[in-house]
């Protein structure tokens, strides 16, 4: 599992998983996988190559030109009903560190800053994209 990064206790994210990562993801332990990517965004069902390799399937499509807060609240839920360890993706893993960062930000009050900071530790620059810099100055403030 060379594209994910162990984000704390029993969280992974990172990009697009290929059907080996999806291997190591179940040998691993992981028994979750939040997937952010928008129906028809991949060339095979994301659903289908999890299922096969024995872990749960959750999606929660993010388009980063239509943020909402409603995205945060549905990675919250997926956690919390589904069990972890959790495997976060989407095609690059912007969107799941987005999503990640911004329901941590809520739980503990971060601001932007704070925010940017923890996606940066996850290897993700959220500040570089107009959408999500502005999506979590707008979350945060």
């Amino acid at each position: 599992m060379a594209t994910f990064k162990q984000i704390g206790d029993g969280i992974f994210i990172g990009s697009q998983p290929a059907q080996q990562d999806l291997k190591e993801a179940k040998e691993l332990g992981i028994q979750t996988v939040i997937d952010m990517r928008m129906p028809g965004e991949s060339h095979s069902s994301n659903e289908e190559m999890t299922k096969l390799n024995g872990l749960g399937y959750v999606n929660v499509p993010v388009n980063k030109t239509a943020l909402s807060e409603g995205q945060i609240n549905d990675l919250d839920h997926a956690m919390e009903r589904h069990p972890g360890p959790y495997l976060l993706h989407c095609a690059t893993g912007a969107r799941a560190a987005l999503l990640l960062s911004l329901s941590r930000a809520r739980q503990s009050g971060w601001t932007a800053q704070h925010t940017f900071q923890e996606a940066q530790g996850m290897g993700f620059n959220l500040e570089d994209s107009d959408d999500f810099a502005g999506f979590v100055s707008k979350i945060t403030a």
